[in-house]
C-alpha cells in the first residue's frame, strides 16, 4: 500500500551535451510561392480523395451489412 502523507520527491539528472560544433543561418524562405501553393493543392487533394475513398469503402461495408439484416 502507498503512503499517500508522505511527500514524493524527484531527482532530474541532465546529460550535459556540449553545443552543436557547427549551426547554420538561413536567410530567406526555404521555398518560393510557386512550390508552396503546389505542395499545398496537391496535399488538399490528395487528402480528399483518400477522405472519399474511404467514404465509399465504409458506405460500402455498412451497406453489406444492412442486406444482411
Amino acid at each position: 500500500m502507498v503512503d499517500m502523507t508522505q511527500p514524493v520527491v524527484a531527482t532530474v539528472v541532465r546529460d550535459e551535451k556540449p553545443p552543436a560544433e557547427h549551426v547554420e543561418v538561413v536567410d530567406g524562405a526555404l521555398c518560393s510561392e510557386e512550390e508552396l501553393r503546389r505542395a499545398v493543392i496537391t496535399t488538399a487533394i490528395t487528402s480528399g480523395i483518400v477522405c472519399a475513398l474511404a467514404g465509399v469503402g465504409l458506405g460500402y461495408l455498412l451497406g453489406l451489412r444492412e442486406g444482411r439484416e
